[in-house]
């Protein structure tokens, strides 16, 4: 454990410093390293893991879409989560994660699947979560609560994004849908589908909490794909 402590602010440190005096090809390197040791300890907080059925579906879709990303030298790692929360979400360097209660309200429908994930792999593909330490949302908490990453990790995912950086993520969600042979139409239903739900459903409340109106949100994706 005192090695593991050591190695998150370690890795973060040289990720921070591969901004300033690296290539990007090393930051893109450096952030991974730092993302995959706050996997290690967010996933540890888990006792049990999400059923196979679940974390298969996440894995096919997540796996097609990464196979369509662009830039190569950008890595994905999809996992299902036993958390109570609606919500999705990514760790710096491509860990995405999506919860039991956000699945069940998708159903089975992998196209709808596929825009959630691609919506988080937006933020990293997009470098949202570099400019979110830039902003020093995750910096000052790495500060106040080393050790505890996992602690840190919370915090920050709930202070979310800007809502301008959630419409950008959207944008590229449903780009990578498509370009993953998914329907990009998905996203608006998916966007319908949670805004019916939202009023009712526990946990929703935290995780749209910092993003857009969903009517802003469902009219820019129309310009972009069509109704």
């Amino acid at each position: 454990m005192l090695g593991g402590h050591a190695r998150k602010p370690f890795s973060l440190a040289k990720w921070i410093w591969s901004w300033f005096f690296g290539s990007e090809d090393e930051s893109i390197e450096k952030e991974r390293d730092y993302g995959r040791e706050c996997a290690r300890e967010f996933d540890a907080q888990f006792s049990r893991r999400a059923p196979h059925e679940q974390q298969d579906l996440v894995m096919m879709a997540g796996s097609r879409l990464a196979d369509a990303c662009q830039d190569r030298r950008f890595k994905f790692r999809f996992t299902a989560v036993p958390d109570g929360a609606v919500n999705a979400y990514a760790l710096p360097g491509g860990f995405v994660y999506i919860t039991e209660p956000l699945l069940k309200l998708l159903g089975s429908d992998s196209d709808e699947l596929a825009f959630i994930l691609g919506h988080e792999m937006g933020h990293v593909l997009l470098g949202h979560a570099k400019e979110q330490l830039m902003a020093s949302t995750l910096l000052s908490a790495v500060t106040k609560r080393i050790p505890g990453t996992g602690g840190m990790l919370r915090d920050a995912l709930r202070t979310g994004y800007s809502r301008e950086l959630e419409l950008d993520a959207d944008r590229e969600g449903a780009r990578l849908a498509a370009a993953a042979g998914f329907d990009a139409r998905a996203a608006v239903r998916a966007l319908r589908r949670l805004e019916k739900t939202s009023a009712s459903a526990t946990g929703l409340e935290e995780y749209f909490s910092s993003h857009p109106p969903f009517t802003d949100r469902i009219e820019r994706l129309e310009k972009e794909i069509g109704p």
